[in-house]
């Protein structure tokens, strides 16, 4: 029985540090979806000038989850950096919002929760005052391990932690794949309470 879940663990282990997150691949595909890289620009029938620019450099290890960097080219993070210029008059009536619009691994969704991101300390989108003609706006992604009932139940985990049905099937479908994240960059009009 020991010997069963020490080799349980050793699998999970090894899985988990192939896990990969290849931004070389990924940022190619973005550029198809747009001439920004992976970020769309809406204005919602407003006038605007509004300018992204990536301040990061092109990432190129493996992005595995917490815990599980084990080797120089993994990371347990990754974090995108964009500088958003907005006219003035704009800055003064809108706010702006970042949102991640679509994540796949792959080019599929089944496992798209997995991936976690986080936009200036908000989960998935944040809406921001503009006080400045020059914004950065951080985003920080981040990979879930995947753990089953089955996994959680024989590691004492809690109940909550689970978010696949099969980690082994979720681990096989999501090795090595290309995480690609489009972020979509908007503007709405000030309310009398921001």
């Amino acid at each position: 029985m020991r010997s069963a879940r020490l080799a349980q663990g050793v699998i999970i282990v090894v899985l988990l540090i192939a896990l990969g997150f290849t931004s070389t691949a990924a940022f190619a595909y973005w550029q198809d979806v747009t001439s920004l890289g992976n970020v769309q620009i809406e204005f919602s029938g407003e006038d605007a000038t509004l300018e992204i620019v990536e301040l990061h450099e092109t990432f190129t290890g493996k992005l595995v989850p917490e815990g599980r960097a084990y080797f120089t080219d993994e990371v347990e993070e990754v974090v995108l950096q964009y500088q958003v210029s907005i006219s003035r008059e704009l800055a003064r009536t809108m706010n702006l919002i970042v949102e991640a619009t679509q994540v796949l691994i792959e080019g599929d969704d089944t496992y798209a929760h997995l991936v976690e991101i986080t936009i200036d300390g908000s989960k998935n989108k944040v809406v921001r005052d503009i006080f400045n003609e020059l914004v950065v706006v951080t985003v920080t992604v981040r990979l879930i391990e995947p753990i089953d009932a089955a996994e959680a139940a024989l590691l004492g985990l809690d109940p909550e932690r689970v978010n696949v049905e099969d980690s082994v099937a979720a681990y096989h479908a999501i090795k090595g794949k290309t995480v690609t994240i489009t972020l979509g960059f908007g503007v709405q009009p000030k309310t009398n309470g921001n």
